[in-house]
């Protein structure tokens, strides 16, 4: 009898200990844009308990564009957001006290799309081209891209068309000639008809999607966010392990949508393949240096990053 009184204590304790460990979790927002797979690792970490393992409740939002994802963390309505890298960039230099904190990409993952009847890079000229804004993130990809190719930006049209589902339905509706796609919306086009011309990354060595955070916020939420970091890593970590593919695929799924033969397939290229996405969360300086060559910008790229976080998270 005494056994089983001592077991219902400690069950008592056992309960009031979680009752305590779940009252002490860490609200924090992160904010993604578009229904696409660079957020992958996050998916992941949410799904399979990650971030709660970290001490993190962690309430992962959609928005429907790049400018409205950096103005959510501009205002404060975002703590951590999946950005463009390109987007945060400019925003730091017109005076945002933000910072790039890890990588969720370590390459572009656009994927350039054209209508049936483009066959070669030079049927498009004199045509419309889609891109999300008309500077910044894939307006950039695509001008660098269509450059390589030997198309130069007096040669064709650009219209701003804001996020990925908005680009997908004007080339399968024939409103532009080509845009710039994300995963898995580029295989459903490719699967309408839709004629692949290219990569983005083949044009530009830089990430695209950086987790990026307000400054102060980071100071004053330090241990937050490395133990943000940490259940992330531990997504891309599992993501890296070739026995969870299948996992993998069907967390992508039901996270974003799409059929789990995209997703198989996603997985393949980006990760086996071409590593597209960020092992270990790693953001190189020399891809955000990248950016700012393109744009003919001097600074140094420390000024726009702190891997000081990441560090931590990584236990180094």
């Amino acid at each position: 009898m005494k056994s089983l009184a001592a077991a219902l204590i400690a069950g008592l304790i056992g309960l009031g200990s979680t009752g305590a460990n779940a009252q002490a979790l860490k609200d924090v927002t992160y904010v993604y844009s578009g229904p696409t797979s660079y957020y992958w690792d996050s998916f992941v970490a949410k799904e399979l308990g990650y971030f709660k393992e970290e001490g993190i409740n962690a309430n992962i939002v959609l928005s429907d564009n790049v400018a409205q994802q950096t103005q959510m963390l501009l205002t404060g309505a975002a703590d951590i957001i999946g950005a463009n890298a390109e987007v945060a960039i400019a925003a730091i230099e017109k005076g945002a006290q933000i910072t790039m904190v890890g990588a969720e990409t370590s390459k572009q993952g656009f994927v350039f799309l054209a209508r049936p009847e483009i066959k070669t890079w030079a049927d498009l000229k004199g045509k419309l081209l889609g891109a999300t804004q008309l500077q910044d993130a894939s307006a950039s990809m695509l001008i660098a891209l269509m450059k390589k190719n030997g198309v130069q930006r007096s040669e064709f049209d650009l219209v701003a068309l804001g996020g990925t589902p908005n680009r997908f339905a004007a080339l399968i509706n024939g409103a532009v000639a080509a845009t710039l796609l994300s995963p898995p919306l580029d295989y459903k086009a490719l699967s309408l008809g839709m004629k692949k011309l290219g990569y983005a990354y083949e044009a530009f060595d830089g990430p695209q999607v950086v987790y990026t955070v307000q400054k102060d916020w980071a100071k004053k939420n330090e241990d937050t966010l490395v133990h943000y970091l940490r259940a992330a890593k531990r997504g891309m970590d599992f993501l890296y392990d070739p026995k969870n593919r299948e996992a993998a695929a069907d967390i992508l799924v039901k996270s974003i949508g799409g059929t789990k033969e995209d997703a198989l397939a996603n997985y393949d290229d980006w990760i086996p393949q071409n590593k597209v996405l960020a092992e270990g969360l790693e953001l190189k300086p020399s891809g955000i240096k990248s950016y700012l060559d393109l744009r003919d910008n001097k600074d140094d790229p420390a000024k726009y990053m702190d891997l000081s976080y990441l560090r931590k998270a990584q236990g180094k």
